[in-house]
């Protein structure tokens, strides 16, 4: 039997396949002719996302096709292996260090700008208590890099590097491999950028300037 969970993380697995060769992609609705090596692969693919629930689905299954290629061909055991996990993690460090001018690192800054806004809204806080805010022993912005809601190029945008200063290095490589050299990496590409440094800096203003005027209103 086929959970709907199931059903989404198979599409998302067909999706990646097909449109990473430029093929035309249909949802699978029948699984009742799906074989039975593939259900058990697809029941331990769909057990592993659900335990790592901080892992994008798009990204997990499309990381392959980034980081070795789209004329490959990446089954559903392979996302039952350690070598997919170094594929999402290369992947994700690839993607963080990308060349911060080109469309889709300006895409995901925008994404990261309205995560934080719609989080401090809905906390009713101001940008800086954001930045300082704590949640347990670690700022909470680091969980929400370690969940992917948003970037390395939003953390540049925050200067939160005093911050990051006073936390142990082997508990932010924990959260994010090599994170010190990530962060460098986009530090330098942060303050060289034409374009997103300055959408970003504007962006953080503006989030910040609309937020103190609805705190005060409370």
């Amino acid at each position: 039997m086929i959970s709907a969970r199931e059903e989404s993380v198979y599409n998302s697995y067909l999706y990646a396949s097909r449109t990473s060769k430029n093929k035309p992609f249909r949802p699978r609705r029948n699984f009742a002719k799906m074989e039975d090596q593939d259900i058990i692969y697809l029941k331990k693919a769909t057990a592993f996302l659900q335990r790592y629930n901080h892992i994008n689905l798009s990204d997990w299954f499309i990381a392959p096709y980034k980081v070795y290629g789209k004329d490959e061909y990446f089954d559903l055991h392979f996302y039952n292996t350690r070598k997919a996990l170094k594929c999402y993690t290369t992947y994700i460090k690839q993607r963080e260090i990308e060349d911060p001018d080109n469309g889709d690192a300006i895409d995901r800054l925008k994404s990261s700008l309205h995560f934080i806004y719609d989080y401090c809204h809905e906390n009713k806080i101001t940008l800086e208590t954001y930045i300082n805010e704590f949640t347990g022993n670690l700022p909470t912005f680091l969980q929400h890099i370690k969940e992917h809601k948003i970037n390395f190029y939003m953390l540049q945008t925050l200067e939160v590097e005093p911050i990051l200063r006073k936390i142990e290095p082997s508990i932010l490589n924990f959260i994010v491999s090599d994170f010190w050299s990530v962060f460098v990496q986009t530090r330098t590409k942060f303050l060289s950028s034409k374009v997103l440094k300055v959408k970003a800096r504007k962006g953080k203003s503006l989030i910040k300037t609309k937020l103190t005027v609805e705190n005060n209103q409370l």
